[in-house]
């Protein structure tokens, strides 16, 4: 069950990185080619990114629009030192598995859970 919901969180990643096109998003890898692991890192970065804007979209003392809330989102994950810490994660993890889809997509389910950017800069207004 954990690899099939770990290949899932991967093809999300890619299809993330598809929709992230129309939205303008920033490139959230630090690969300068497009790969495996530029997928990796872009599709990761913008599904954490995304979790956060949700959760700023639902504060009760702001109202965000979508954007905005998508915009503060990206913002806040580059500079928090989340963004170089997740890629050099998956960094290492591409040196370490190679293309073994089952042992990347664990460990990318894993700094999902680990660096929810909601748990780590939620706010206290």
């Amino acid at each position: 069950m954990y690899v099939v919901y770990s290949c899932v969180l991967l093809h999300i990643s890619f299809l993330v990185v598809y929709l992230s096109g129309s939205l303008a998003l920033p490139t959230l890898s630090t690969s300068m080619q497009y790969s495996r692991q530029y997928i990796a890192e872009h599709g990761l970065g913008t599904i954490l990114v995304f979790e956060y804007s949700y959760f700023l979209s639902q504060e009760q003392n702001r109202r965000h629009t979508f954007r905005e809330s998508l915009t503060l989102a990206v913002k806040e994950y580059q500079s928090s030192g989340i963004y170089a810490k997740v890629n050099e994660s998956i960094q290492r993890a591409f040196e370490k598995y190679g293309d073994k889809v089952d042992n990347l997509c664990a460990v990318l389910v894993h700094l999902a859970k680990e660096n929810q950017l909601s748990k780590m800069l939620g706010r206290k207004d």
